[in-house]
């Protein structure tokens, strides 16, 4: 189930001296994934933390690769929200090049409400807010043809 789409080409920084993207590379993709899925359902992550001092780390994360990418390949990042619970939820990530199933990973994020969220403060770990959980959860029964794509430089 397919909620949002990152699409991009492979930069030569992103690349290891044998031509490879760097592994940690791609959960820095995933970290923007999940921001830009945050974007399209409405929940911006500047919003979320300076009006709600509420935020999302990883608390368990995630990969299985299947094949390289290499500098200036075209990347696919579909990434969707499978599982929410009450202060966690799971969101999955297909990396896809040329229509090949590159990588699929996951990330497991909780929900936190952080004290003062520009200056280091205690994190407490909350209950997901009904108004957001319902958010997560209907993303979770969207239909494939409601997917939002977003198109990166």
């Amino acid at each position: 189930m397919v909620n949002n789409v990152r699409e991009f080409k492979v930069e030569l920084g992103e690349t290891d001296s044998a031509g490879l993207v760097y592994y940690p590379n791609y959960f820095r993709w995933f970290d923007r994934a999940t921001r830009d899925w945050l974007r399209v359902t409405g929940l911006t992550p500047k919003e979320m933390l300076g009006k709600f001092h509420f935020e999302q780390p990883v608390v368990d994360c995630g990969c299985h690769f299947y094949g390289p990418l290499r500098y200036d390949d075209s990347v696919r990042i579909e990434t969707a929200v499978t599982l929410v619970e009450h202060k966690t939820f799971r969101l999955e990530h297909n990396v896809y090049s040329e229509g090949n199933l590159i990588a699929s990973a996951y990330e497991v994020r909780t929900w936190i409400e952080i004290d003062n969220p520009f200056e280091e403060g205690k994190l407490n770990s909350v209950d997901i807010p009904r108004f957001f959980a319902e958010i997560l959860k209907g993303s979770v029964a969207k239909d494939a043809d409601e997917e939002a794509i977003l198109i990166m430089d």
